[in-house]
């Protein structure tokens, strides 16, 4: 499979936004995130967010952060942010991007799903890397970091997987 990716080595990054505690159990994530991406643009919140952003990153993240429940993996916190140091206040939450090598996938909004499908069932399997995260396929997810879509001022997309160099290869 011929997929765009380049590996990339970043550091935390600290960012603010918005957060939906959801679950993969039944779909119900597939429907509660673009409700989510829905209100949060209705409301023009996606505004402030960029209101706040660092100059040298203006775009959005959505942000899977996985195991939120101890008792029940499939219940995850979706987040939308921005890299920003700027103090929390009212329905705003800071969370800290861990540093870790990221295999990034450009895609478009349109080809999100597809590009993290074919990412993870396609690309991962033949590659030299492995993910740092399981349960894609069951839900079921142990997490060594979140699963990111950074989604760039020019609208370009991007899907970023952490990722390790498979020991052997």
């Amino acid at each position: 499979m011929k997929t765009a990716f380049h590996i990339e080595e970043k550091q935390s990054i600290r960012v603010v936004g918005y957060f939906l505690e959801t679950t993969n159990q039944k779909g119900e994530a597939r429907k509660a995130i673009p409700a989510f991406w829905s209100a949060i643009q209705k409301d023009h919140l996606d505004k402030n967010l960029l209101a706040m952003a660092k100059d040298d990153t203006q775009g959005l993240f959505g942000i899977h952060i996985y195991q939120s429940d101890p008792y029940d993996s499939r219940k995850f916190t979706y987040m939308i942010a921005v890299a920003s140091d700027h103090a929390v206040q009212g329905d705003l939450f800071a969370y800290t991007i861990p540093a870790r090598t990221w295999a990034i996938f450009p895609c478009t909004k349109k080809t999100i799903g597809k590009t993290e499908v074919q990412a993870i069932t396609k690309w991962l399997p033949k590659s030299k890397y492995k993910p740092l995260n399981k349960g894609y396929i069951t839900g079921r997810m142990k997490a060594g970091a979140p699963d990111i879509e950074y989604y760039h001022a020019d609208g370009n997309v991007e899907v970023w997987i952490a990722v390790q160099e498979k020991k052997g290869v």
